[in-house]
């Protein structure tokens, strides 16, 4: 195999340039607080997607936040829903089903 060093000046431009791939790669995976566009590009879903899931799947206080007008997500919080993990939601819906049978029992023993 034959090297040219013709090009060795531009070793330490290559280099500053995969530093700065490598660190922007580790913060889009290792971050745990999204942002509406970010959870979109996390996941591959569009915003409007992000929004419709906020208003009809996940649960405030626990998949997203509001913080001074803001919308946060966890994304934590995210990887348990994309995979099936929905323990919070399980007992979110077991709890209303016993607060419902408890309010039809009251309304039957009346």
């Amino acid at each position: 195999m034959q090297v040219n060093f013709e090009h060795l000046e531009l070793l330490p431009k290559i280099l500053k340039k995969l530093e700065y791939i490598e660190i922007h790669l580790q913060n889009n995976y290792s971050k745990r607080w999204l942002n509406v566009k970010e959870v979109s590009e996390y996941i591959g879903y569009s915003k409007d997607r992000i929004y419709k899931l906020k208003s009809e799947e996940w649960i405030e206080n626990h998949h997203f936040y509001k913080k001074m007008g803001k919308l946060i997500f966890d994304s934590h919080a995210i990887d348990k829903w994309i995979i099936g993990d929905n323990e919070i939601s399980n007992q979110m819906k077991q709890r209303t089903q016993e607060i419902v049978d408890s309010i039809f029992s009251s309304i039957q023993n009346k």
